[in-house]
Formats: structure tokens, C-alpha cells, sequence
């Protein structure tokens, strides 16, 4: 029996018994067996995990929301029947459903600092739940007349959440304390705003608004647009420390490749930088490792589908693994806190799964777990 059938067999199986477990009632907390199955990369023959059965939909948390651990992975999926939050362990694969959401926002998910428990948006309703605690805590819900849009972003230590919401009259920017509340309305606009990133050790945030990038404070002042690279700014995220924001450019030359750039704000505008980093393989989606001396990339080249790995110091890239989604921006790559691995989301196996590849002999490990 050669290996790719003997997975093939057992990844039946083990989608058997998760439809068996999701045909019943959805209950929180119950417990999923593994389904994961590991292959040889066609293109590099690196061993990948597919971690989530591709019968069914399952993501991870959006850019900027902490859902993994050098343990653990947070992620929506609707295989117990409708869209839930779970949390699998890393070593064992086995998943525990921790929601019992009507309309779960898969996008709002997060895990709380120190890992004692996570976010969620289920409908209006933002959500805390702590994992050493039984009932869950309502935190904010939505008034009447308004519309939470998908995804929510939060502050590094916990203290903040902020999200848009839209009206017959326009959309707001919206900022909770979640400790004391009320939500302010840091900003009214009647344009759409979204891709909110709140700024690691800073009272700070940026949002797009238009195509751009602009930031304002938590006090609702200091609002101004980012003055970054000309072109598409196809994805941003901070580093981790907050000292820098760094984004994919698509240079308005349609000759010039995507290039990864850095912005580091300053307290004066005149002292702020944007410097290129490093031109790519038309990377779509990114994300750095813990102290930003690797990046690991979605390429969308349809010749080349791949994962890659982009060194700083020497701006030289690595083939990971081919990723052969139908659309590069669903791969999300995502770097584990320590640098030892990487997840990401493909639909090359049907629906779009959750796939994991070590990178341990390739990148030096980082403070994180």
C-alpha cells in the first residue's frame, strides 16, 4: 500500500467520524478527534500537516488577531454544522469547539494575552470568554440601527478592542475599553472604513479608508493619512514591538514587482521613514516572524503558487511549499510565536483547510510560545 493511499484511507475515516460528530446536536466544549494528514510537498518534499478536513471550511484568525501558540491554534470552521470557534492542541490535533454561536463573525476571533481565554463577535454581541471560567461575559453589543461589519481588532494587553459599524447614514469607527466601556466613536465617515490594526504598545490605530492608510489616537485626535509607498497597499500589519508598520506595495509601474516596505512613525512627520525592505515573488498576503528578520509570503504568481520564506538580511527567498490556492489572499500565512512554524489555508483539497509546515532548520527560534 503506498503511503498516499494509506493517508487517503485514514483521512476517510477520521472525516467519517467527524461527520458522525457533527450530524448531532453542537455542543460546547465537546472534543474532536484529529484529522490531520501529512503529505510530501510535490514541490519541495517538506512534510505539510493538513490539520482540518477540506470537506469543510475552516480559517484562522484575521491578520493582526493572535489565534496561535507553540501549543495551541484558535480557528472557525463549520464542521460541527454551523460556524463555531475551536482551539486545537498542536500535539495531540484534537479540537475542542468553544463557542455555541447563532452567527459567529469568524473574523473577530482572538486569543486574550496569556492565552486564558479568547474574543468573539456572535452577531451584535462582543463576547470575552475565559477558559478557566464556565460562563462567558457580554461585553458590548451593538445598538439598534446599526451594523457590526466583519472582523474586530484588539490591543496587545487586552485593554482595547475597536471595530466598524454602519448605519443609514454612514459608517463608525468604533474603540471599547474592555475593562470599564462604554465604545467611543473615535471617527464618523461616510465612506467604508475597515483593515483596523491597533498599534502594539501605543494608545493608537490605523484603519484604510479609500485605498489609504491613515492612523488616529485613541482620544480621537492626531488623525492624518500615512504617507506610504506610491501604489496598491495590498496588506499591513505592525511588527510586533509597534515600532514599525510594514505592508506589501504593488507599484503602480505594472513592471515593478511587489515589494515589501516599512514605515516607522515618529513623534513629527518630518522624522517618520518609509523604506523598501525587499522586492518579492508578487507576494498577496504576508507575515513576519516574531523579530521581523524573516517573512513568510503567498505568492500570486499562477506559474509559481507558493509559500515562501523571505530572509531580510540577504532579501533571498525560499521555496516552502506549494500552496495552490484558488485565490493567494485566502492563504493567510501566519508564523508561530517562537519561528518554529507555520500555518496557512489552502482549498488545493476541496474546501479551504488549515495546513501546517515546520520551519525550524531554516529560521532561528524567537522569544514566544
Amino acid at each position: 500500500m503506498s503511503s498516499s493511499n494509506r493517508w487517503s484511507r485514514r483521512a476517510f475515516v477520521a472525516s467519517l467520524a467527524v461527520a458522525a460528530r457533527a450530524a448531532e446536536t453542537t455542543v460546547k466544549g465537546r472534543t474532536y478527534p484529529s484529522m490531520a494528514v501529512r503529505y510530501p510537498d510535490p514541490a519541495t518534499e517538506f512534510t505539510i500537516v493538513r490539520l482540518t478536513d477540506p470537506q469543510f471550511t475552516s480559517v484562522l484568525p484575521a491578520a493582526g488577531n493572535r489565534g496561535l501558540t507553540a501549543r495551541q491554534m484558535l480557528y472557525a470552521s463549520d464542521f460541527a454544522g454551523s460556524w463555531q470557534a475551536f482551539r486545537m492542541d498542536l500535539r495531540s490535533k484534537e479540537s475542542r469547539q468553544l463557542t455555541e454561536a447563532a452567527q459567529l463573525d469568524a473574523a473577530s476571533i482572538a486569543l486574550l494575552p496569556n492565552e486564558r481565554g479568547f474574543w468573539h463577535f456572535d452577531g451584535p454581541r462582543l463576547v470575552e470568554t475565559t477558559f478557566s471560567k464556565p460562563k462567558a461575559r457580554e461585553v458590548y453589543r451593538v445598538p439598534d440601527g446599526f451594523e457590526k461589519l466583519p472582523g474586530a481588532s484588539y490591543s496587545d494587553d487586552g485593554q482595547y478592542a475597536a471595530w466598524v459599524e454602519k448605519s443609514a447614514s454612514g459608517y463608525r469607527l468604533q474603540l471599547l475599553h474592555t475593562q470599564r466601556g462604554p465604545a467611543a466613536t473615535l471617527l464618523d465617515s461616510p465612506e467604508e472604513l475597515g483593515d483596523l490594526l491597533l498599534r502594539p504598545r501605543n494608545s493608537s490605530l490605523v484603519y484604510r479608508c479609500k485605498g489609504e492608510f491613515w492612523s488616529i489616537d485613541f482620544d480621537g485626535q492626531q488623525k492624518r493619512r500615512l504617507p506610504l509607498g506610491e501604489g496598491q497597499t495590498l496588506q499591513a500589519q505592525w511588527a510586533a514591538d509597534g515600532h514599525a508598520l510594514e505592508y506589501l506595495n504593488r507599484p503602480p509601474d505594472p513592471k515593478k514587482l511587489t515589494n515589501l516596505r516599512e514605515w516607522t512613525p515618529e513623534s513629527s512627520a518630518e522624522a517618520a521613514r518609509d523604506v523598501r525592505v525587499a522586492d518579492t515573488t508578487q507576494f498577496v498576503r504576508f507575515q513576519a516572524n516574531t523579530d521581523a528578520s524573516v517573512y513568510v509570503g503567498a505568492s500570486g504568481s499562477k506559474a509559481s503558487p507558493y509559500l515562501l520564506l523571505l530572509i531580510r538580511a540577504v532579501r533571498r527567498e525560499l521555496t516552502l511549499a506549494e500552496h495552490r490556492a484558488s485565490d493567494p489572499a485566502l492563504v493567510a500565512p501566519a508564523f508561530a510565536p517562537n519561528s518554529q512554524f507555520v500555518v496557512f489555508v489552502s482549498d488545493r483539497h476541496g474546501k479551504p483547510a488549515i495546513y501546517w509546515i515546520a520551519v525550524d532548520k531554516l529560521v532561528a527560534e524567537t522569544d514566544g510560545s
